[in-house]
């Protein structure tokens, strides 16, 4: 399933109507390697819908979370509840301003 979400976000469209103020990028296409990962419909639908919440592709938001752990784990110190969200923050305006 979730080879089909990359499929489906790899080969869509941008419509034309985007605003000239908005910067377009694909870095991801550099990365080489897809991880398949088995989960619960239930686990699924959570991501899903923080997904949709955050406005990104589950694909997107799913690797923005694994890279902030990995971070997490070679920095040290996870920080507070509120300094994580802040990263986390941080890192979804990023990829989507």
């Amino acid at each position: 399933m979730l080879a089909e979400e990359g499929a489906a976000a790899e080969n869509y469209e941008i419509p034309e109507q985007v605003p000239e103020h908005v910067r377009v990028s694909r870095p991801n296409l550099g990365r080489g390697t897809v991880v398949s990962v088995r989960l619960s419909a239930e686990e699924h639908g959570q991501l899903q819908r923080a997904a949709e919440e955050a406005n990104l592709p589950i694909s997107t938001l799913i690797r923005i979370w694994a890279i902030d752990r990995l971070r997490v784990e070679r920095d040290g110190a996870a920080g507070t509840i509120g300094e994580r969200l802040t990263r986390l923050e941080r890192e979804v305006f990023k990829h989507t301003a």
